[in-house]
């Protein structure tokens, strides 16, 4: 009962909302860009290139690498933990 209450006041306010300032107030405003004509752009002088592989990215993709090598290792010991934890169940039962 209290989930659908819920789900009637979100529909309530998403309905108010539409009524208060939906598509219609969008439709009534008309964009500067089409009354204005387009002015013709100046060419600017080319900026600095930027090199993609900085310092801080280097010791980022060193630390992902860091923390891959590391999540791997712990999973084959546990992987290899399970292995041999099932051995010594199936020898302790026959």
């Amino acid at each position: 009962m209290r989930v659908f209450a819920v789900l009637v006041g979100v529909l309530a306010v998403l309905v108010g909302a539409l009524a208060v300032g939906g598509p219609a107030a969008a439709v009534a405003a008309e964009p500067v860009a089409a009354v204005a004509p387009a002015l013709t752009q100046e060419t600017a002088e080319p900026g600095p290139t930027l090199d993609p592989q900085t310092e801080a990215d280097a010791r980022k993709t060193r630390s992902r690498l860091v923390v891959g090598v590391a999540a791997a290792a712990l999973l084959g010991i546990v992987v290899w933990g399970r292995h041999v934890r099932s051995k010594r169940k199936k020898t302790k039962k026959k």
